[in-house]
């Protein structure tokens, strides 16, 4: 990577990080909240490709826990912003895979098209995958191996709607408003963007 290349990531990593200032509670899930630190993750990997967006997230998620820390537990849900990244950034992928495949170019579709198709290729991903790594990484192991307590079976299975309409509602707003961004950060920048195409 050149010096472009870690000016980029600091520039969107320090963007998520500022960004968790704001944050929405999820009143049905006690303790989790709505962030908008996902979508400089997400613009970053829209515009440039798996390599720069992976590092904005790591710089993210060590930022985060200089800079807004919540303890052990925090530690560990920190971390699952890898697993949620790396699922939104696998959907995002296939659609647009998959809207190549359907057409010569990802141009052949509308804006409103390509939009629904990376939301909901990124919310597949998300929504089905990551409720399985809460249920069995971040409840069964992680969160009692740090906090020194059980968990009830019955509480994390009774927790499992949660976690699915939580990963599908976070990322039907991230994605959507991330792709705008990104659209049009390339445009004005002319950059040519690795999941994006100029009308």
């Amino acid at each position: 990577m050149n010096a472009q290349s870690y000016a980029l990531i600091s520039i969107f990593a320090a963007l998520a990080i500022i960004l968790n200032v704001i944050r929405v509670p999820a009143v049905y899930w006690p303790g989790i909240f709505y962030t908008f630190c996902d979508i400089p993750v997400l613009v970053a990997f829209l515009i440039y490709g798996f390599k720069i967006g992976f590092m904005v997230e790591v710089i993210h998620t060590l930022g985060q826990e200089i800079f807004f820390p919540a303890g052990p537990g925090g530690i560990v849900f920190y971390l699952m912003g890898f697993f949620i990244h790396l699922f939104m950034f696998s959907g995002i992928y296939l659609a647009s895979k998959f809207m190549n495949r359907k057409n010569a170019s990802i141009a052949g579709f509308s804006e409103k098209k390509r939009t629904i198709y990376f939301t909901a290729f990124a919310a597949t991903f998300r929504g089905g995958l990551m409720p399985i790594i809460d249920y069995a990484v971040l409840y069964n192991i992680l969160l009692p191996l740090v906090l020194g307590i059980t968990i009830p079976e019955t509480y994390i299975v009774a927790l499992v709607p949660t976690f699915v309409f939580f990963n599908i509602s976070s990322t039907f707003y991230a994605v959507p408003i991330a792709y705008f961004i990104a659209r049009k950060t390339s445009k004005y920048l002319r950059i040519k963007a690795k999941f994006l195409i100029q009308s």
